[in-house]
């Protein structure tokens, strides 16, 4: 059988369906009964967002865009769909992703910064931020590079007048001493050597501030800050457009770096470009240069003879052998330099790989297939293996580098072939030219020297001939080449301000404001195992709430005498109501008042729950079975001489022991003397004697006991009440100590438990039972209802 009125669950069932919205004015209540907290957070957030903002330079964002050509070679390659299936990657992507690489490199970073004047910072600084001067700086610093000075170090320099100046080094290792010096001199500065001069101009007179601060940077660390800055992203996901941006604080500098780097990186992939032609170039210079050598002297031989011997012309037979010998002695022109060529190759193979680039057959004039192809594909497999986007870590390293081996291989073989080729084919022309020779010999004697003569000088004029056209075809190669990439967007601002933005800063500022104390409460709030509210009784227990004892300011011990119509006293009509559910066909029952824990104010409640009772013309006994800690006797002035310790060992009987209260209808029995023993005293047969003298001559007995969640005591007492209230006391009560408690009561069979929340304030009334239980008070605001 339930204790609850029906009334109640009715009600208790509605409001369960608003848990929700009463969650809700639960944290928003939190939030304004702590309205301090929140006020002092929001101060002091936004007074470091305002400092944050007004000593923070403003960020700004240059950007760039740069056209990156699809690298048309990579379609050609022998196998290359091979290479690139397991990674799913067209040619064209696979040079897209090797340029984004490229472009953020530290190697190009490197050449960038070497043309650009970035080395030296020349800044002053004003009562919040540092001012950089750029472009123009009122002072120039000249480092002599045969002396080290030490880098990434703060100087400052006070202008004295338009002649003089001192420098001092900033930071905690100070110079023992100022410099004082001219412009112009040459002073020795920590450990090196520098001239100053003053740039005349704009910062002239008044415009040159008086203190001037610089840093000499190192190198590698401004490599290493710009290509942490610099960002290279697609412009889409289809499309080679690359879009270069930098966030900084200085617009004018990143802005003359992006410029300067697709500057240089144009140049560097033109300067690749032009590689096969200065190489090609170079072989053929090697070539020409033992020919020009040859061509002169067989010129200067041909024409003493013919001066010597005045022959210019030869007869129609010599005419027709040395036109025969001619046409032998162009095809051994060929031959003798496709076998320079394959010389140069077998050379080249038998090094070890590097990144120089072959020379291409085709530039040679030799038209193999097999030995073209393998070139070309060689040619680019070194090129992607030794490029600076192929790290060890990129997992095509190793696959190129098989490729690389098993053309190279490949390249051997071909090459053994053509080359034997070439070898039977000079030694077929040889053969033929003896044959030519041979006819040679019916020929008068002046004649067959002529011919001799001429066959050799035709022969190197051929040969000459023949480079000379090549040189001009790599000349003109070399001089119509151009970038494959094109700048589309120079380098410009993008937007307004990166950071801070103020509004996004105030916005998160507001938000830290109430989110910082909020989560900082409502943490405390879940470490508190303290009861503040109903709603952590029903984390720990299912039992009723039978009454709400507000906190009393009456200095009174039975404070509902005091004031017939407070709040006070009307809570404990409340509770004895709620009380009359349990106790209604039970005659004098026994009322046991006891808590989890000593301080919960259990004797406050029994005197007073006492005391209303008598109010109603009915005899109650208030009966202090405290036997350890007796408190009732020094609230009403008793003196300790006799009580329930001497009626229970048998000295008095219990109209010995009674005591009329002064108040009328109510009867106090005291403790007496603390006994030794008193849980034995209590679970003797003389307690189960007196309570039934007490139901023979009491309407009512409320029992104030020991607390049940430290002694045993009033396991027994509640073993012979009707109605056991736990006292739970708001803000004091730990939650997991009543858990126990409840626990070890259920556990012993005790029945008829219900609890009593007592000393809520007014505030915590409002706030934390009013808009649930406030209409059972006779009082929610102050009035009487």
């Amino acid at each position: 059988m339930s204790n609850t009125p029906n009334s109640e669950i009715q009600f208790l069932d509605k409001d369960k369906n608003k848990q929700d919205e009463i969650d809700l004015l639960k944290i928003l209540f939190l939030m304004l009964s702590n309205w301090y907290w929140f006020a002092l957070s929001l101060s002091v957030v936004f007074v470091i967002t305002w400092l944050y903002i007004t000593h923070t330079l403003p960020t700004y964002r240059v950007s760039s865009t740069v056209l990156i050509e699809e690298d048309k070679s990579s379609r050609v390659n022998i196998g290359s769909d091979q290479l690139l299936q397991g990674f799913g990657l067209r040619p064209g992507m696979k040079n897209l992703d090797n340029q984004l690489l490229i472009l953020t490199s530290w190697s190009l970073i490197d050449r960038t910064l070497k043309e650009l004047p970035f080395e030296t910072e020349y800044y002053t600084k004003g009562r919040i931020n540092e001012v950089a001067f750029y472009p123009e700086s009122p002072i120039k610093v000249y480092v002599d590079s045969s002396y080290i000075i030490p880098r990434d170090i703060e100087f400052r320099l006070k202008v004295l007048d338009n002649l003089h100046f001192s420098i001092v080094r900033e930071g905690k290792n100070t110079l023992a001493h100022e410099i004082r010096a001219s412009f112009g001199d040459t002073i020795m500065l920590a450990g090196g050597r520098i001239r100053i001069e003053k740039v005349y101009g704009s910062y002239n007179g008044k415009n040159t501030p008086s203190a001037i601060y610089f840093m000499l940077h190192s190198h590698d660390r401004l490599v290493e800050s710009y290509k942490s800055r610099l960002k290279a992203t697609t412009a889409s996901k289809e499309g080679t457009i690359i879009k270069l941006s930098l966030d900084g604080t200085n617009r004018k500098m990143d802005i003359d770096f992006l410029n300067k780097l697709m500057e240089v990186f144009l140049n560097n992939n033109l300067e690749r470009k032009n590689l096969e032609a200065v190489r090609t170039i170079n072989f053929i210079e090697g070539q020409l240069s033992g020919i020009s050598d040859s061509l002169s002297i067989t010129e200067d031989r041909l024409q003493k003879f013919r001066s010597a011997n005045r022959v210019m012309d030869m007869s129609a037979q010599g005419q027709q052998i040395i036109n025969q010998a001619m046409s032998l002695e162009n095809e051994k022109a060929k031959l003798v330099i496709e076998a320079n060529y394959y010389e140069y190759l077998a050379d080249y193979l038998s090094k070890d790989m590097s990144g120089e680039l072959p020379v291409s057959p085709a530039t040679m004039g030799i038209t193999d297939p097999g030995l073209g192809n393998l070139v070309v594909e060689l040619a680019n497999l070194q090129s992607q293996y030794f490029s600076n986007s192929m790290t060890d870590r990129n997992p095509m390293k190793a696959q190129i580098a098989q490729r690389l081996r098993n053309t190279r291989d490949a390249l051997f073989e071909t090459l053994k072939g053509v080359r034997r080729a070439n070898e039977l084919a000079m030694r077929e022309n040889a053969r033929q030219i003896r044959a030519i020779n041979a006819s040679a010999v019916t020929l008068p004697k002046t004649e067959r020297e002529l011919l001799g003569f001429q066959r050799e000088f035709k022969l190197n004029d051929v040969l000459y001939s023949f480079l000379i056209e090549k040189m001009a075809e790599a000349q003109i190669q070399k001089a119509s080449n151009t970038p494959d990439n094109e700048i589309v967007d120079r380098a410009r601002q993008e937007g307004g301000i990166v950071s801070p933005k103020t509004n996004i800063a105030y916005l998160l500022a507001l938000l830290a404001g109430f989110g910082i104390p909020l989560v900082i409460i409502l943490i405390f709030k879940a470490l508190d195992n303290v009861v503040k509210e109903e709603d952590d009784l029903k984390k720990v227990t299912d039992l009723p709430v039978t009454g709400y004892i507000p906190h009393s300011l009456s200095s009174d011990s039975i404070a509902v005498f005091g004031d017939n119509f407070s709040i006070l006293a009307e809570s404990f009509r409340t509770l004895r109501s709620r009380l009359q559910f349990i106790t209604k066909e039970i005659k004098s029952p026994v009322i046991l008042v006891t808590s989890s824990m000593p301080g919960e104010g259990k004797t406050f409640t029994a005197m007073n729950l006492a005391g209303i009772y008598s109010m109603t013309g009915k005899k109650v006994a208030l009966v202090e079975f405290d036997l350890r800690r007796p408190q009732i006797y020094g609230k009403v002035g008793i003196k300790v001489e006799k009580g329930i310790s001497t009626f229970l060992i048998g000295q008095h009987d219990l109209k010995e022991i009674r005591i009329d209260s002064g108040y009328e209808n109510l009867d106090i029995v005291p403790a007496g003397p603390i006994p030794p023993n008193p849980a034995e005293l209590i679970e003797s047969s003389k307690t189960e004697e007196l309570f039934a003298k007490l139901r023979e001559q009491y309407d009512f007995i409320i029992v104030d006991s020991a607390p049940v969640g430290t002694v045993s005591d009033s396991i027994t007492l509640a073993r012979l009440s009707d109605a056991t209230l736990i006292i739970v006391r708001h803000g004091k009560t730990i939650a997991p100590l009543l858990a126990n408690t409840l626990n070890g009561i259920t556990n012993n069979g005790i029945h008829g438990i219900s609890l009593v929340i007592n000393d809520i304030s007014h505030q915590n009334m409002k706030y934390s039972y009013s808009y649930r239980y406030g209409y059972k008070y006779g009082y929610r605001y102050g009035y009487h209802t």
